[in-house]
């Protein structure tokens, strides 16, 4: 099949085509890079590196571009905002997609009006508040705008279906008549070298800095505060962040444990990604969203948004060295077994084929 995966989400769509590839199908991936990330894509819409100012570049060149988008069997849309945020002109870009493609699914992920509107009435806890004020300093999230809620639902109504890559996403399309069921996100192992987790004279703990409040960073930093007081001479605690994909990888080598994003029910890519070169990772496991993905039990250490938790987990991994390897060997064999990109670009497949 000629495949089109249309925008970028902390590589999600990277992983997958590497498994739709290696399944045999012809993939295109079209996205702006996800921001400072810079994710590899084949085609660019990084339309603010245009002669033209960003704000013109971004309306003119998607229309240059729509010849790009013709003619795939399968397009699948990462976010309603995948070109524009505003409902003109992205509803009538959309439905020249839809005109000229068989099949057109939206995943749900990413900070899109469904997940603001219903899944923070739905989720007994998330990082609603703390994006506001931290990250954005507003009383409001750009996707709670009437017009993006509108695109929002449009697109939603209009695509063949929806397919969550979470429980969070799940639970906000909940009762939505295209919402399919749950897969989980993709990783490709075979780019990351695993290596077992030796502990050196200090416990090395690190928390990826990107958005602070969306993250829960600053449970992080209250813990560390705790710890640090605690066992100085014990651990070596590191916030540090906004780095390329690549950067990120090589950086994480050198430490023991990953404290991933504190706010969720579910573990993030970068989360997945420690868990793969064989890092103790804290992060979101709860029973649901475990059962969401059709997983009974996991290595994953869930912590809830606040420093107590995170505080107990880690004095148990400190009173307990010896489990560090054997949780970095299990946390290795869970992503490839759950998560593994070529298992996961055949989930996609059936769910594409049998719509």
């Amino acid at each position: 099949m000629k495949i089109l995966l249309l925008g970028e989400n902390s590589s999600i769509h990277l992983n997958l085509k590497d498994g739709l590839t290696e399944l045999g199908h012809e993939v295109d991936l079209a996205s702006n890079g996800d921001g400072w990330k810079d994710i590899p894509r084949d085609i660019d819409l990084n339309y603010s590196k245009k002669w033209l100012p960003f704000k013109i570049s971004n309306r003119v060149y998607p229309w240059v571009d729509l010849q790009k988008f013709k003619g795939y069997d399968i397009v699948q849309i990462i976010s309603p905002d995948f070109i524009y945020r505003s409902f003109f002109p992205s509803k009538l870009f959309f439905s020249k997609i839809r005109k000229h493609n068989k099949k057109v699914f939206l995943l749900g992920a990413g900070s899109d009006s469904y997940f603001w509107k219903y899944g923070r009435k739905r989720l007994k806890y998330g990082s609603f508040d703390d994006t506001l004020k931290y990250d954005l300093n507003s009383k409001k999230h750009p996707s709670e705008g009437k017009n993006y809620i509108e695109l929002n639902k449009y697109i939603a109504d209009s695509v063949d279906g929806i397919i969550p890559v979470m429980y969070e996403y799940e639970i906000s399309y909940l009762g939505h008549k295209n919402l399919l069921g749950t897969i989980p996100m993709p990783i490709n192992t075979n780019k990351i070298k695993y290596s077992d987790n030796v502990l050196q004279k200090k416990i090395v703990i690190f928390h990826g800095l990107n958005r602070y409040g969306f993250k829960g960073t600053r449970h992080v930093e209250e813990a560390f505060k705790i710890l640090q007081k605690k066992y100085p001479n014990k651990l070596e605690m590191i916030i540090d962040g906004h780095m390329p994909l690549e950067t990120y990888l090589k950086f994480i080598k050198r430490t023991n444990i990953i404290i991933d994003q504190t706010n969720f029910y579910s573990l993030g890519v970068s989360g997945l990604y420690s868990m793969a070169l064989g890092k103790v990772t804290l992060g979101g496991a709860e029973p649901e969203a475990l059962k969401s993905m059709g997983v009974a039990s996991s290595p994953i250490i869930n912590i809830k948004p606040n420093a107590k938790s995170i505080v107990e987990e880690i004095e148990k991994l400190i009173n307990q060295k010896e489990k560090i390897l054997d949780i970095g060997i299990k946390s290795r064999k869970y992503v490839e077994e759950v998560h593994g990109h070529i298992n996961i670009a055949q989930k996609y497949l059936d769910t594409w084929i049998g719509k």
